[in-house]
Order: structure tokens, then C-alpha cells, then sequence
């Protein structure tokens, strides 16, 4: 017994330190007086939780498309996803924060060379606030071939539980503006929706250009 009390305890200093380690390596960074793309990338990658939305966040203030930067938030738009960590059988890494915030970055830099893993999210990631953020960040980015997806997944929610994904769908359609759009804006106006989504959908029928 004495043993196993020893292993467990120097395991859980090593945990504890390495934890500490990553902190002040972290800590050290934001101390610095001014961060690089390189930096937050590699927050991205190797950084807390809390690291990686600010990362995925200043990425997208620089704006840069450079494909390092936006292969570190594609990173970041899957993990909890495909980068599943366990314990207890319990996912312990849901990080659905970063999802979201690197969404919202891949939308703002706008390049259409994000879109695939971008549908990818917009059909299958489990949390309907990413799915959201995901759908406005497709929107932004604004290309024809990116109604079908939107479409898509208007059709394939469910009324109530989603309702903040359909409607981030509804504005997307209206921010790409293409005539495309014009149908599936037109079948949620008829639809059973909430009033408030029906009127935003109105509203992204304006922008449609013919």
C-alpha cells in the first residue's frame, strides 16, 4: 500500500508540474510586449484552454491567411471533436469555446479554402452554439456553392432546439446574397418557424442580388 501511496503521489506532483510549466510558458508569452502569428498558433496548439480562444481570437484581429495560421484553426475549429481526450471514459476536452471562437476567425480572415472543414463542422459538430458561429463564418466568407450547406442544414434541424443555428443560416444566405438563396429563404418564410426567424429571413431576402 505504501508503494501505491508514493506512485500515486509523485504522478500527481508530475501532472501538477507539468501543468505549472505549461502556465508560465504561457504566462511568459503574454508577458511579452508584442505576440506574433507564430505565438498564437502555437498557443493553438499547445496552449490551456483558455490560451487557445484568445489565440484563435487575436488570429483573427491580424487577419493574416497565411496557411499556417489557418491550418492552426482548423486545428482549433475540431478539438473536442476529432481531437478527443478521455478520461474516466468521459470526454474531458468539450473546448467548445474554441470551436466557436475558431470559427469565427475562419470567417473573418475569409478565406474559401476553409470551407470544406468548415461544412464539415456545420454538419456534424454536436454544439449547436459552434454550428451557429460556424454558419455565420460561411456567410462571411460568402461563396455561391456555401447556400446548398446552409440550406442543408436548415432542413436537417430541428425547430425550437435550433432555432439560433437556423437563424444563423437565414443571415448567412442573406450576407452571400446571391439569387441562389432565394428558395430556402422562401420556404422558411412559409415554414413552421418562430416569428423572429421568419422576419430575418425577410430581411436576408433584401439582400438577395438579382
Amino acid at each position: 500500500m505504501k508503494k501505491i501511496f508514493i506512485f500515486f503521489s509523485v504522478f500527481i506532483a508530475l501532472c501538477l508540474s507539468i501543468s505549472y510549466a505549461q502556465e508560465n510558458v504561457e504566462q511568459s508569452l503574454l508577458n511579452l510586449k508584442q505576440l506574433t502569428a507564430q505565438d498564437y498558433v502555437k498557443f493553438l496548439y499547445e496552449g490551456s484552454e483558455e490560451n487557445k480562444v484568445l489565440a484563435a481570437t487575436e488570429l483573427a484581429e491580424l487577419g493574416s491567411n497565411d496557411e499556417e495560421v489557418i491550418d492552426a484553426l482548423v486545428f482549433g475549429l475540431q478539438q473536442g471533436t476529432i481531437f478527443v481526450q478521455r478520461e474516466g471514459g468521459k470526454v474531458i476536452n468539450d473546448y467548445w469555446d474554441v470551436r466557436a471562437a475558431s470559427a469565427k476567425a475562419l470567417g473573418e480572415i475569409g478565406d474559401p479554402g476553409a470551407l470544406p472543414d468548415l461544412y464539415n463542422a456545420l454538419r456534424y459538430d454536436h454544439d449547436t452554439f459552434v454550428r451557429s458561429s460556424v454558419a455565420i463564418a460561411v456567410g462571411r466568407i460568402g461563396q455561391k456553392e456555401s447556400i446548398s450547406e446552409l440550406a442543408r442544414a436548415i432542413e436537417t434541424s430541428r425547430i425550437g432546439p435550433d432555432d439560433l443555428l437556423i437563424r444563423a443560416c437565414v443571415e448567412a444566405i442573406g450576407e452571400i446574397g446571391d439569387k441562389e438563396g432565394f428558395v430556402p429563404l422562401v420556404e422558411v418564410i412559409r415554414g413552421k418557424y418562430r416569428r423572429s426567424i421568419k422576419l430575418a429571413a425577410r430581411e436576408s431576402l433584401k439582400k438577395i442580388k438579382w
